[in-house]
């Protein structure tokens, strides 16, 4: 099974983008207004390895419809609708794993946007964690960009996302 990392998108658009979340910390969106997914935030890898593809596999890993979030992410390359894939996030060099259903897939030229059904709960409340925590280390970091690294408090920085931005998130 090959691995696939998906962040080079990043590295190709990074320059103009930068600067602009420098000017205005918080203004990244958390959710996909359209499907209300989490967006996986840029500047932390994502990898993914397909575990299968076929229509015979509609419900079959313990999918709970009530309980679960989705998650969008980058790729390189397309990635067919109902395609198994086992996604890996790393957070402080810590990786988490996570196995879902390809339900979107956008194309935009350079890259495609996959949506990925996270259908059991465990990985759901994972995921939902995860991406706060990608979203508070870089806000984290882009604060100490633009305040000074001596300033910084980092648990003053985290409590601040929280209190802003972490009603966002969606729930399960």
């Amino acid at each position: 099974m090959l691995l696939r990392k998906v962040n080079s998108i990043t590295r190709k658009r990074s320059g103009g983008q930068r600067l602009a979340n420098h000017r205005d910390i918080g203004n990244v969106p958390i959710t996909d207004a359209q499907t209300g997914f989490i967006q996986h935030r840029h500047g932390f890898p994502l990898q993914y390895k397909c575990l299968y593809s076929d229509s015979a596999t509609k419900g079959g890993q313990g999918q709970d419809s009530q309980n679960s979030i989705g998650l969008l992410f980058q790729a390189d390359e397309y990635l067919k609708p109902g395609t198994t894939i086992e996604a890996t996030i790393t957070v402080q060099d810590k990786p988490e794993t996570f196995c879902g259903k390809v339900v979107m897939v956008r194309d935009h030229g350079n890259y495609y946007e996959i949506g990925l059904w996270l259908g059991r709960h465990e990985d759901a409340c994972r995921a939902r964690i995860v991406e706060q925590s990608c979203y508070i280390e870089a806000y984290i970091k882009e604060k100490k960009y633009r305040d000074g690294p001596f300033v910084l408090n980092r648990d003053g920085a985290a409590e601040e996302w929280i209190s802003k931005y972490a009603a966002g998130v969606p729930g399960q």
